[in-house]
Protein backbone atom coordinates (compact mmCIF):
# COMPACT_ATOMS: atom_id res chain seq x y z
CA UNK A 1 0.00 0.00 0.00
CA UNK A 2 1.85 3.32 -0.92
CA UNK A 3 1.32 6.59 1.08
CA UNK A 4 1.76 10.19 -0.29
CA UNK A 5 1.94 13.05 1.19
CA UNK A 6 -0.03 15.97 -0.23
CA UNK A 7 1.46 20.06 0.09
CA UNK A 8 -1.31 22.68 0.02
CA UNK A 9 0.69 25.50 0.64
CA UNK A 10 0.56 28.03 -2.36
CA UNK A 11 -1.62 25.26 -4.50
CA UNK A 12 -5.06 25.83 -3.82
CA UNK A 13 -5.52 23.64 -6.97
CA UNK A 14 -4.97 20.39 -4.56
CA UNK A 15 -9.17 18.68 -4.03
CA UNK A 16 -10.58 17.62 -0.90
CA UNK A 17 -9.58 14.33 -1.72
CA UNK A 18 -6.15 14.82 -1.06
CA UNK A 19 -6.63 16.02 2.07
CA UNK A 20 -8.51 12.86 3.01
CA UNK A 21 -5.33 11.05 1.35
CA UNK A 22 -3.47 12.82 4.25
CA UNK A 23 -5.49 11.78 6.99
CA UNK A 24 -4.88 8.38 5.98
CA UNK A 25 -1.84 8.26 5.47
CA UNK A 26 -0.69 9.75 8.76
CA UNK A 27 -3.50 7.56 10.54
CA UNK A 28 -1.21 4.12 9.56
CA UNK A 29 1.75 5.94 10.81
CA UNK A 30 0.94 6.01 14.36
CA UNK A 31 0.01 3.43 16.78
CA UNK A 32 -3.37 2.22 15.64
CA UNK A 33 -6.20 1.54 18.24
CA UNK A 34 -8.21 -1.49 17.73
CA UNK A 35 -10.92 -4.00 19.88
CA UNK A 36 -9.13 -7.26 20.00
CA UNK A 37 -11.35 -10.70 20.62
CA UNK A 38 -10.55 -14.41 20.24
CA UNK A 39 -7.28 -15.96 21.98
CA UNK A 40 -5.42 -18.17 19.33
CA UNK A 41 -7.46 -16.02 16.56
CA UNK A 42 -7.16 -12.61 16.67
CA UNK A 43 -10.03 -10.28 15.29
CA UNK A 44 -9.07 -6.67 15.94
CA UNK A 45 -11.22 -3.96 14.80
CA UNK A 46 -10.60 -0.36 14.67
CA UNK A 47 -13.17 2.22 15.58
CA UNK A 48 -14.60 -0.05 18.36
CA UNK A 49 -16.56 1.12 20.62
CA UNK A 50 -14.77 3.58 23.25
CA UNK A 51 -12.03 3.81 21.06
CA UNK A 52 -10.49 6.91 19.20
CA UNK A 53 -11.60 6.50 15.49
CA UNK A 54 -9.01 6.13 13.27
CA UNK A 55 -8.94 5.76 9.24
CA UNK A 56 -10.18 2.94 8.24
CA UNK A 57 -6.97 0.57 6.48
CA UNK A 58 -7.57 -1.12 2.85
CA UNK A 59 -4.13 -2.89 3.02
CA UNK A 60 -1.20 -4.34 5.23
CA UNK A 61 2.04 -2.36 5.16
CA UNK A 62 5.28 -3.38 6.43
CA UNK A 63 5.79 -1.00 9.77
CA UNK A 64 2.21 -0.78 11.05
CA UNK A 65 1.02 -1.22 14.78
CA UNK A 66 -1.88 -2.47 15.64
CA UNK A 67 -2.78 -1.85 19.68
CA UNK A 68 -5.19 -3.27 21.99
CA UNK A 69 -5.76 -5.27 25.53
CA UNK A 70 -5.68 -8.89 25.39
CA UNK A 71 -9.56 -10.79 25.37
CA UNK A 72 -7.59 -14.20 26.97
CA UNK A 73 -4.27 -16.13 27.33
CA UNK A 74 -3.23 -18.02 23.57
CA UNK A 75 -2.98 -21.59 24.36
CA UNK A 76 -0.73 -21.85 21.32
CA UNK A 77 0.38 -20.48 18.29
CA UNK A 78 -1.96 -17.30 17.48
CA UNK A 79 -2.94 -15.52 14.00
CA UNK A 80 -4.63 -12.17 13.59
CA UNK A 81 -6.44 -10.50 11.52
CA UNK A 82 -7.47 -6.28 11.42
CA UNK A 83 -10.72 -6.14 10.03
CA UNK A 84 -11.68 -8.19 6.79
CA UNK A 85 -7.78 -8.19 5.47
CA UNK A 86 -5.88 -11.37 5.44
CA UNK A 87 -5.53 -13.82 8.65
CA UNK A 88 -1.56 -14.12 9.69
CA UNK A 89 0.79 -15.97 11.59
CA UNK A 90 1.85 -13.94 14.92
CA UNK A 91 5.83 -14.23 15.70
CA UNK A 92 7.68 -13.60 18.94
CA UNK A 93 11.08 -12.03 18.57
CA UNK A 94 14.12 -14.13 20.16
CA UNK A 95 17.58 -13.86 20.36
CA UNK A 96 17.57 -16.78 17.24
CA UNK A 97 14.79 -14.71 15.29
CA UNK A 98 10.88 -14.52 15.03
CA UNK A 99 9.02 -17.80 16.30
CA UNK A 100 5.91 -18.90 16.39
CA UNK A 101 4.16 -18.42 20.02
CA UNK A 102 3.58 -21.73 22.16
CA UNK A 103 1.01 -20.61 24.76
CA UNK A 104 1.13 -18.06 27.27
CA UNK A 105 2.74 -14.86 25.46
CA UNK A 106 -0.77 -13.29 25.13
CA UNK A 107 -2.28 -12.72 28.60
CA UNK A 108 -6.15 -11.83 29.31
CA UNK A 109 -6.36 -8.05 30.17
CA UNK A 110 -2.56 -7.38 29.69
CA UNK A 111 -1.53 -4.56 26.73
CA UNK A 112 -0.20 -5.88 23.51
CA UNK A 113 1.09 -4.46 20.03
CA UNK A 114 1.28 -6.21 16.55
CA UNK A 115 3.58 -4.77 14.17
CA UNK A 116 3.41 -6.07 10.47
CA UNK A 117 6.04 -7.13 8.66
CA UNK A 118 5.90 -8.59 5.14
CA UNK A 119 8.92 -10.64 5.37
CA UNK A 120 8.10 -12.93 7.79
CA UNK A 121 6.47 -16.50 6.88
CA UNK A 122 8.84 -15.94 3.94
CA UNK A 123 7.03 -13.30 2.56
CA UNK A 124 3.75 -14.08 3.03
CA UNK A 125 3.35 -11.28 6.37
CA UNK A 126 3.02 -11.94 9.49
CA UNK A 127 2.79 -9.47 12.90
CA UNK A 128 5.61 -9.06 15.43
CA UNK A 129 4.17 -9.58 19.10
CA UNK A 130 5.45 -6.77 21.51
CA UNK A 131 3.47 -7.86 25.15
CA UNK A 132 4.91 -7.64 28.92
CA UNK A 133 5.31 -11.25 28.79
CA UNK A 134 6.81 -11.97 25.07
CA UNK A 135 10.09 -12.87 26.57
CA UNK A 136 10.06 -15.53 29.43
CA UNK A 137 12.52 -17.56 31.39
CA UNK A 138 15.15 -14.68 30.98
CA UNK A 139 18.13 -15.21 33.17
CA UNK A 140 18.85 -12.38 35.45
CA UNK A 141 21.79 -11.64 36.86
CA UNK A 142 21.62 -12.21 40.36
CA UNK A 143 18.23 -13.71 40.75
CA UNK A 144 17.32 -14.64 43.43
CA UNK A 145 18.98 -15.09 46.95
CA UNK A 146 18.94 -18.69 48.76
CA UNK A 147 20.71 -19.77 51.85
CA UNK A 148 23.72 -17.39 51.84
CA UNK A 149 24.03 -17.54 48.13
CA UNK A 150 22.91 -15.26 45.26
CA UNK A 151 21.84 -17.39 42.22
CA UNK A 152 23.68 -15.79 39.03
CA UNK A 153 22.30 -18.28 36.77
CA UNK A 154 22.16 -21.99 36.23
CA UNK A 155 25.30 -22.90 35.67
CA UNK A 156 26.71 -20.12 38.27
CA UNK A 157 26.87 -18.86 42.00
CA UNK A 158 28.36 -16.53 44.23
CA UNK A 159 28.66 -17.88 47.72
CA UNK A 160 29.13 -15.72 51.26
CA UNK A 161 31.36 -17.64 52.76
CA UNK A 162 31.95 -15.48 55.60
CA UNK A 163 32.15 -11.83 56.90
CA UNK A 164 33.88 -10.15 59.96
CA UNK A 165 36.19 -7.42 61.67
CA UNK A 166 40.09 -8.17 61.10
CA UNK A 167 42.21 -7.61 64.20
CA UNK A 168 43.78 -4.24 64.29
CA UNK A 169 46.00 -4.43 61.90
CA UNK A 170 49.66 -1.56 61.67
CA UNK A 171 50.67 0.11 58.23
CA UNK A 172 53.80 2.52 58.04
CA UNK A 173 53.76 5.28 55.82
CA UNK A 174 54.15 3.71 52.43
CA UNK A 175 56.37 5.07 49.90
CA UNK A 176 54.85 6.25 46.89
CA UNK A 177 54.27 3.70 44.04
CA UNK A 178 54.66 0.71 46.03
CA UNK A 179 52.64 -2.21 48.40
CA UNK A 180 52.80 -3.29 51.82
CA UNK A 181 50.50 -6.65 53.40
CA UNK A 182 49.36 -7.03 56.47
CA UNK A 183 48.12 -10.43 57.41
CA UNK A 184 45.61 -11.82 59.87
CA UNK A 185 43.66 -14.92 60.31
CA UNK A 186 40.28 -16.56 60.72
CA UNK A 187 39.10 -20.63 61.74
CA UNK A 188 36.51 -22.71 61.43
CA UNK A 189 35.54 -26.46 61.54
CA UNK A 190 34.62 -26.52 58.42
CA UNK A 191 36.63 -25.87 55.65
CA UNK A 192 34.35 -25.55 53.13
CA UNK A 193 32.91 -22.66 55.47
CA UNK A 194 36.53 -20.67 54.69
CA UNK A 195 38.07 -18.88 51.95
CA UNK A 196 40.11 -20.64 49.59
CA UNK A 197 42.49 -19.20 47.47
CA UNK A 198 41.33 -17.47 44.32
CA UNK A 199 38.23 -16.12 45.99
CA UNK A 200 37.54 -12.95 46.44
CA UNK A 201 37.65 -10.74 49.57
CA UNK A 202 36.44 -7.45 49.96
CA UNK A 203 37.66 -4.78 52.18
CA UNK A 204 36.70 -1.84 54.15
CA UNK A 205 39.34 0.08 55.47
CA UNK A 206 38.38 1.90 59.07
CA UNK A 207 38.43 5.23 57.26
CA UNK A 208 38.60 7.32 54.06
CA UNK A 209 42.35 6.47 52.94
CA UNK A 210 44.25 9.03 51.45
CA UNK A 211 44.04 9.98 47.59
CA UNK A 212 46.31 7.16 45.66
CA UNK A 213 45.92 5.03 48.04
CA UNK A 214 43.76 2.11 47.79
CA UNK A 215 43.37 -1.75 49.68
CA UNK A 216 43.14 -5.44 48.16
CA UNK A 217 42.22 -8.18 50.29
CA UNK A 218 42.90 -12.24 48.69
CA UNK A 219 43.60 -14.99 50.83
CA UNK A 220 47.19 -15.82 51.43
CA UNK A 221 47.01 -19.32 52.82
CA UNK A 222 44.88 -22.58 53.75
CA UNK A 223 45.85 -25.13 56.05
CA UNK A 224 44.41 -27.08 59.08
CA UNK A 225 45.45 -26.39 62.82
CA UNK A 226 43.63 -29.78 63.75
CA UNK A 227 41.27 -32.31 62.91
CA UNK A 228 38.67 -30.39 64.16
CA UNK A 229 39.66 -26.81 62.49
CA UNK A 230 41.14 -25.51 59.47
CA UNK A 231 42.65 -21.97 59.13
CA UNK A 232 42.32 -19.64 56.22
CA UNK A 233 45.25 -16.31 55.86
CA UNK A 234 43.39 -13.10 54.71
CA UNK A 235 46.44 -10.75 53.33
CA UNK A 236 45.02 -7.03 52.80
CA UNK A 237 47.02 -5.15 50.28
CA UNK A 238 47.96 -1.62 50.44
CA UNK A 239 48.47 0.01 47.12
CA UNK A 240 50.35 3.27 46.81
CA UNK A 241 49.77 4.65 43.51
CA UNK A 242 50.68 8.43 44.52
CA UNK A 243 54.31 9.09 43.50
CA UNK A 244 54.55 10.41 47.21
CA UNK A 245 54.80 8.39 50.60
CA UNK A 246 51.32 8.76 52.26
CA UNK A 247 50.57 7.57 55.85
CA UNK A 248 48.04 4.90 55.99
CA UNK A 249 45.08 4.13 57.72
CA UNK A 250 45.86 1.49 60.98
CA UNK A 251 42.80 -0.08 62.84
CA UNK A 252 39.92 -2.61 62.42
CA UNK A 253 39.21 -3.69 58.71
CA UNK A 254 35.83 -4.78 57.77
CA UNK A 255 36.46 -7.87 55.06
CA UNK A 256 34.09 -10.37 53.17
CA UNK A 257 34.78 -12.84 51.32
CA UNK A 258 32.88 -14.65 48.46
CA UNK A 259 33.43 -17.74 46.38
CA UNK A 260 32.39 -17.59 42.54
CA UNK A 261 31.44 -21.32 41.64
CA UNK A 262 30.61 -21.73 37.97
Amino acid sequence: MAYSITQFENNVSNSLVALDNNFTTFGALVPIPCGISGTNTLTLTQSAVGLVPTPPIQAYSTGMLFIGIAAGNNSGPVQAQVGSLGLLNVYKDTAAGPVLLVGNEIVANNAISLRYDAALNTGVGGFHLTSSTTVTNTTISPAAVQTGALQLNGNSSLTNLLSGNSPPLTFTATPGWSSQDQAFSVTAALASALPAIGDFVLVNPPSIGASGVDFRGFVSGVGSISSVASAATISIRLLNTASASLASNSGIYRYVAIRSVP
